[in-house]
């Protein structure tokens, strides 16, 4: 019994000690949570902005273009920079795009996307941002800028200085950068949502970039309704107030804006508040045009409408109008071949001259210009010479003069004697030569077969007749109907191709079989017996 008490004494002594421990053990401290150094808080006129760990707005200055602080001495006394030792961030926020800098008076800032970071004194509770836009260089900082506006000194390519006017001078302008601290231009010949400086293969797209950045939100200072986007052959360019934007290529290193002395001051400049609204774009004028001409109907004339002219001469698809023939009949050359509607693509084409120049060709004629014609719409031209003529899209036949250069390789004149001299002609609108047969008679083909059988050899010409050069008179010419088929004949003769003429330009049918059974056809042949 006197064991069962002792036990009990000592169960009741461990409950009591139990008893004890509970009342004075308190209860789990819960850890406080941690703030982040940086934080995202959402401000009712900006959205998301920077704050510090307590809420103080975070502002960027404009003039911190290279990643370097340009607040100094009383400036930091109103704009306290912004300093965490160690960088923690709230969700939304990625520590990548923080750093450290130190400051030319050897404290250190922290900077995001590489903006330094401050406080505005003013500030007096959470969540004021009464820094915003102050001297308009001073900008909360958010998180989704996509650009930014900066002040700075413009240091052309060339070294120099320059002012907002693009003289040389020293002072600070505005301009748009990307958030990554990017100067963007403008070229002066773009028009409204129109860039006319990128080729169509980005060959030149390393010298003036297009600008390819989404919106989200722009600083205070900006108008975000100001910015839209075009389609550049398949990239998106951003667009300020109609003017697409460009970087330059040379700029290597953050806050570089050395474009706008490239080629020369003000052909690229800076985008600010105060450029102007882009230009609308002008009516494109095509490089070739077809023209309403009161003498000579429709004509072709380049973009301005100067007309164009073919050369009798040039009877193989080449130019033989060289040296001083030059500055009376100058050539014509479009890079960039844009048409009129009526005309086609497929009848221009591009030649190397002799000399090394270009010259656009329209059915193989190369085309030129004639000094003399002063205005637009001016024909003085034409039949100069007897050989150059207006360029009409509906020629049906050419006039030409060359060295009629029979079948046998011998050279021959227009009476079919050997011998060397031009010969003046008529050819198809493709350069290629018309013959008269003599054993024909008026309106008679006596040379084809019923069958056909022989017309490989004499091919007859089938040609509706449209328009001819001006030395030709339209009443000359006729048709014929040989076994079903339509002849076109001149004078009276039934016109025919030879067989063997297997280039443009060829006349070898002079002497075939003999010189003169098959002649060519001009204005000096007389009407069929």
């Amino acid at each position: 019994m006197k064991k069962i008490h002792s036990l009990w004494f000592i169960l009741s002594i461990m409950c009591i000690g139990c008893s004890n421990n509970n009342d004075e053990d308190p209860d789990p401290i819960e850890p406080e949570p941690t703030v982040n150094t940086v934080r995202l808080a959402n401000n009712s006129s900006f959205g998301k902005i920077l704050t510090d760990s307590n809420g103080a707005t975070l502002y960027f200055f404009s003039r911190d273009t290279k990643e370097t602080s340009e607040c100094s001495g009383g400036c930091l006394g109103v704009w306290p920079v912004f300093y965490t030792e160690k960088i923690t961030v709230d969700a939304g926020l990625q520590l990548s795009d923080f750093a450290t800098i130190t400051r030319v008076d050897g404290s250190k800032q922290t900077t995001y996307k590489g903006w330094p970071l401050y406080y505005y004194s003013e500030d007096t509770i959470v969540g004021d941002t009464k820094g915003d836009a102050f001297n308009n260089v001073w900008f909360v900082a958010k998180p989704d800028y996509s650009l930014m506006y900066v002040q700075s000194q413009l240091v052309g390519h060339d070294g120099k200085n320059y002012l907002d006017d693009y003289t040389e001078g020293d002072g600070d302008t505005f301009y748009l950068t990307d958030i990554e601290g990017r100067t963007l231009y403008i070229f002066i010949n773009d028009a409204k949502d129109t860039n006319s400086f990128t080729n169509p293969d980005f060959s030149n797209d390393a010298v003036w970039p297009v600008a390819e950045i989404s919106i989200e939100n722009v600083p205070s200072i900006l108008e975000k309704t100001d910015f839209g986007s075009i389609d550049v052959f398949g990239k998106t360019q951003i667009t300020y107030k109609g003017w697409p934007l460009y970087y330059f290529g040379q700029d290597i290193e953050r806050g570089d804006n050395k474009g706008i002395s490239f080629p020369a001051p003000g052909i690229w400049p800076i985008a600010n508040v105060d450029t102007p609204a882009a230009p609308e774009p002008q009516p494109v004028e095509n490089s070739v045009k077809l023209a309403d001409n009161a003498t000579f109907g429709k004509i072709l004339t380049d973009s301005n409408g100067a007309t164009l002219y073919f050369f009798s001469r040039d009877t193989q698809g080449t130019s033989v109008c060289l040296g001083g023939c030059l500055e009376v009949w100058p050539i014509f050359y479009a890079e960039d071949l844009s048409l009129d509607a009526g005309l086609d693509e497929m009848d221009f084409a591009t030649i190397d001259r002799t000399d090394g120049s270009k010259q656009t060709t329209y059915k193989g004629w190369p085309l030129y210009y004639y000094a003399s014609d002063a205005v637009a719409g001016d024909t003085n031209g034409d039949a100069f010479n007897n050989v150059w003529y207006v360029a009409k899209p509906d020629y049906s036949l050419m006039y030409a003069r060359a060295q009629l250069i029979g079948h046998d390789g011998k050279n021959y004149l227009e009476d079919y004697s050997e011998g060397e001299g031009l010969t003046s002609y008529i050819t198809d609108d493709h350069g290629n030569t018309l013959y008269i047969f003599i054993n024909d008679t008026k309106d008679m083909n006596s040379y084809t077969n019923p069958d056909f059988s022989n017309n490989s050899v004499w091919p007859i010409a089938e040609i509706d007749l449209a328009s001819i050069p001006s030395i030709l008179e339209v009443g000359d010419f006729g048709s014929i109907e040989v076994y079903g088929r339509t002849q076109i004949t001149y004078k009276g003769w039934p016109l025919y191709y030879f067989g063997q003429d297997s280039s443009r330009g060829d006349n070898k049918g002079v002497s075939f079989p003999a010189a003169g059974v098959w002649p060519i056809a001009n204005v000096n042949t007389t009407l069929a017996p």
